[in-house]
C-alpha cells in the first residue's frame, strides 16, 4: 500500500476512534443511505428514503435527499423528512480519500449537522459516519455492498435525555435502468433503534437533466 494511502487510513481511523470515545450513547433517526462512492463533477442525485423502525414500538419515517458533487472525492447531501420522528433536516459532506481500486475498497467518512423536532423537543446533533464499500458484479448487475457506523452527538443541551446514539449500518446499492436502488439494516448499538431502510435515487447531469 502506498504511503499516502496509509496516511489517509490513519486520519480516517483517528476520526472514527475519536467518535467512539466521545460516544456516550440518542436518537439516530437518520440512516446512512449511501455508499463510499462519490458523484463526478456536474452530477446530482435526487432520492427517496423510507424507513421502518423495528424496535422501541416500531414506526415509519420518510425522507427525501439531494446529493451533489463539491470537489474531487467530496460530495454534499441535504435531506428532509418526517414520520415517527416528527420532522428532521440535515446537511452532510462525504469525503472519500481512498477510492475503490482493484481489490482495495473505498473508505470514506461523512460528517454533518442535523435538526429534529420530536415529542415536543428540539434536537441538534453532530453526525459522523465512517463508511466502507466495494463494487461487485452479480448476475443482476453491479452491486455495491457497504458497512458504516453512524453516530449522532448532541451539540446543544436540551431538557430531554439527549445523549449520543450509535448504530451499525449494513446495506447494498444496485443499479438498474439508470435508477439506483438500495437496502439498509440499521442495528442499535446504543441509545438508538433498529430499522430497515430502503432508498431509491435518480441521477441527474447538470447539462442534460435526468440520465435515462
Amino acid at each position: 500500500m502506498k504511503k499516502n494511502n496509509m496516511i489517509k487510513i490513519i486520519k480516517v481511523s483517528f476520526v472514527f476512534l475519536t467518535a467512539l470515545i466521545l460516544s456516550r450513547t440518542s436518537m439516530a433517526y437518520l440512516t446512512v443511505g449511501e455508499t463510499a462512492e462519490v458523484l463526478p463533477e456536474g452530477y446530482y442525485k435526487l432520492g427517496l428514503q423510507p424507513q421502518a423502525v423495528i424496535s422501541d414500538g416500531s414506526g415509519f419515517n420518510m425522507g427525501v435527499y439531494l446529493d451533489t458533487y463539491l470537489e474531487d472525492g467530496i460530495n454534499g447531501r441535504i435531506e428532509i423528512g418526517g414520520g415517527e420522528t416528527e420532522f428532521w433536516t440535515a446537511g452532510t459532506v462525504k469525503w472519500v480519500p481512498i477510492p475503490d481500486v482493484d481489490k482495495q475498497p473505498a473508505v470514506g467518512i461523512r460528517g454533518g449537522f442535523s435538526y429534529a423536532r420530536d415529542s415536543g423537543a428540539d434536537l441538534y446533533h453532530l453526525l459522523i459516519a465512517p463508511i466502507i464499500s466495494k463494487k461487485a458484479d452479480t448476475r443482476y448487475g453491479e452491486m455495491i455492498p457497504f458497512i458504516a457506523l453512524p453516530i449522532s452527538i448532541p451539540v446543544i443541551d436540551t431538557k430531554v435525555n439527549n445523549t449520543t446514539g450509535t448504530q451499525l449500518a449494513i446495506g447494498a446499492e444496485w443499479f438498474y435502468a439508470d435508477v439506483n436502488y438500495g437496502l439498509e439494516l440499521d442495528l442499535n448499538l446504543g441509545r438508538s433503534f433498529s430499522a430497515i431502510s430502503a432508498f431509491i435515487s435518480f441521477p441527474f447531469d447538470s447539462a442534460t437533466g435526468y440520465k435515462k
